[in-house]
């Protein structure tokens, strides 16, 4: 529709006119598209979606699905809920605090169920990164200017204590699809659109401003395959002057250089956790102490030298196999595993299809990956937002594996 056709009236009888399943699936995009930037409308859109999803099974318009990675999803789940509650540190006071976020994975079968073929998988991808831009934004926008009016102790360390894990991650999954899309169409001898190259620095600019080492590392693993595999020895020559050119900024150099308290066991940051806390708990409560239960005086009391104020491990390895010991990490790896055999199972059907098929299955593959690869350095699988994201892309992966994914 045209801008001089539209009118708010019209937007309404399309609405009115539209099924349950489709205002799901519309819920559902407006979900992934707001992931960086606002909880409280991605729970909204979230929680109408799964309402909107029930009134369709209601009614017939859709029907559940079934995949391998729903029963591990439901078996990890119910684990989880059964070392919060009864683990040697678990209670049943405040369970809901400690567990409630898990009901997000709901969004995997309405994902498995709603997100059949390429007509569906693509706006999902695309209304995501629409909303890294907005994070993007946010980020320039936002940090600099509380860096500014609050630079305790300095403008640049203020800076660095706004970056978020979660908006790090976020751009850096969106600057890997925007490169596997820019890969796709240098490869195929197509003029590459100036708005994706806008969006690129955007999310770039972004991600440099947040200040997440984790982050950088991760864009830089992907997008360095995502440029062996696509692109000519000139774009290896580019990006290596840009990582020169990053490296030799002040802020970057500080940064990078407070990575030698993180690898000294004694140092109290990663290291710490990962070799000498995770181990002892996991050694004296090998079924796990408690889903959500970690607490800086329990991190503490295994190692006096940890950050204060800690709560997690900064790892999802450590803190699954830790809160919901070995039984929890077991089915978390088959989960995991089950997913990364989706995603290949799609790419591989993908190649029979059209390029734009294939570059959005990569692109997921991708996606997974990267939060997977970002996972092993930070507790992304306890983060609100990024558990969404867990969810929906493991749906839509299972979706597309499946040997029918038509709506």
């Amino acid at each position: 529709m045209s801008a001089a056709g539209y009118s708010p009236s019209g937007a309404v009888r399309a609405f009115r006119a539209a099924t349950a399943e489709q205002i799901a699936f519309g819920a559902l995009a407006a979900t992934i598209f707001s992931l960086g930037f606002s909880i409280v409308f991605e729970q909204v859109f979230a929680g109408f979606c799964l309402l909107m999803f029930g009134v369709a099974l209601f009614k017939g318009q859709v029907r559940l699905r079934w995949a391998p990675v729903l029963g591990l999803c439901a078996a990890f789940v119910g684990v989880a809920v059964l070392t919060s509650g009864f683990g040697p540190l678990g209670s049943l006071v405040r369970l809901w605090g400690r567990t409630g976020k898990l009901c997000w994975f709901a969004l995997l079968p309405a994902a498995l169920a709603l997100a059949g073929g390429l007509e569906r998988s693509r706006p999902l991808l695309v209304a995501f990164v629409a909303g890294t831009v907005v994070t993007g934004l946010k980020v320039c926008v936002r940090n600099p200017v509380q860096a500014w009016l609050n630079r305790s102790p300095d403008f640049l360390t203020a800076l660095i204590d706004k970056g978020s894990m979660k908006d790090g991650q976020l751009l850096m999954l969106g600057m890997v699809i925007v490169l596997t899309v820019i890969g796709a169409a240098i490869r195929s001898g197509r003029r590459v659109p100036v708005w994706l190259w806008l969006t690129l620095t955007l999310q770039a600019a972004g991600l440099m401003v947040n200040f997440k080492r984790g982050s950088w590392f991760c864009a830089f693993a992907l997008g360095g395959l995502i440029v062996l595999m696509h692109l000519r020895w000139r774009a290896w020559l580019i990006l290596a002057a840009a990582v020169a050119a990053l490296l030799l900024l002040p802020p970057v150099q500080t940064r990078l250089g407070q990575l030698r308290r993180e690898f000294n066991p004694e140092g109290g940051g990663r290291l710490t956790m990962w070799f000498k806390v995770a181990p002892r708990l996991i050694h004296e409560h090998p079924f796990g102490i408690g889903y959500g239960t970690l607490t800086p005086r329990i991190m503490r009391s295994a190692d006096r030298h940890v950050e204060p104020n800690r709560n997690h491990l900064h790892s999802n390895v450590a803190q699954i196999l830790v809160e919901t010991g070995w039984l929890g990490f077991a089915l978390y790896a088959a989960w995991t595993l089950a997913s990364f055999r989706n995603h290949f199972r799609w790419l591989a059907r993908a190649r029979g299809e059209s390029q734009t098929a294939q570059s959005v299955a990569f692109a997921f593959l991708l996606l997974f990956a990267g939060l997977l690869l970002n996972g092993l350095v930070e507790y992304n699988f306890g983060d609100t937002q990024l558990m969404m994201l867990y969810a929906i892309v493991m749906g839509i992966a299972a979706r597309q594996a499946l040997p029918s994914c038509v709506p």
